[in-house]
């Protein structure tokens, strides 16, 4: 069995010639097709650009999430400096370095009646 390829070859170059001017396309009538490829077109488009929101939103979200926890860190650092200068002790040395002659009292608060 010869397999004529000048036959494949010729016939191969009219398939594409015909591809290109759009003569297939009415052969095989898929102008009948076209809204639904129309609309398979448009989803497909919907869906790119939705999937592109989506990444768009989780890397915010992720540098977000990053800032959240630098400034819980810095929080739990102020909130460690707050609680340190409450103390009596801190307060009755911050008083010294100044020079203030006010102290802590020394015996408790005598209750009125």
């Amino acid at each position: 069995m010869k397999i004529p390829w000048g036959k494949i070859g010729m016939a191969s170059v009219e398939v594409l010639k015909s591809i290109s001017r759009g003569d297939m396309v009415l052969r095989m009538r898929f102008d009948r097709l076209f809204p639904y490829i129309l609309h398979l077109f448009l989803l497909g488009c919907i869906s790119i650009w939705m999937s592109y929101k989506i990444e768009q939103t989780i890397l915010k979200m992720e540098k977000n999430k990053a800032l959240i926890e630098d400034l819980q860190i810095d929080n739990a650092k102020k909130t460690f400096e707050l609680v340190e200068l409450s103390r009596i002790s801190t307060v009755e040395k911050m008083l010294e370095e100044q020079g203030s002659p006010v102290k802590a009292p020394e015996k408790p608060a005598d209750i009125l009646k």
